[in-house]
């Protein structure tokens, strides 16, 4: 049997259509790569006792963080909060 029929089965099994069904998983799963993505930005400013990135790179300018490896968190930081707002656009596409 096809994974698309299994799905179709589930969903009445739960009186959703398969679309509101699939719908609803994927956003589900996006949620949590989200929560994800929050959980190791936390982390990476945490190290630095920072609020945000923008925190983050004053305190690299000031002297009050190290630069290495500060500067490369500070670029991850940034590529996760990118993540998480594209994160964000497909759950609103949705």
């Amino acid at each position: 049997m096809s994974t698309l029929f299994q799905v179709e089965k589930i969903s009445q099994k739960y009186a959703v259509s398969a679309e509101e069904f699939i719908r609803s998983s994927v956003i589900t799963n996006l949620k949590e790569k989200q929560r994800l993505f929050q959980i190791e930005r936390f982390e990476i400013l945490a190290r630095y006792q920072a609020s945000n990135a923008e925190e983050l790179n004053q305190k690299i300018t000031e002297g009050s963080a190290p630069e290495h490896p500060a500067w490369e968190d500070l670029i991850e930081v940034k590529n996760i909060e990118q993540e998480i707002n594209e994160i964000e656009n497909d759950i609103g596409i949705l």
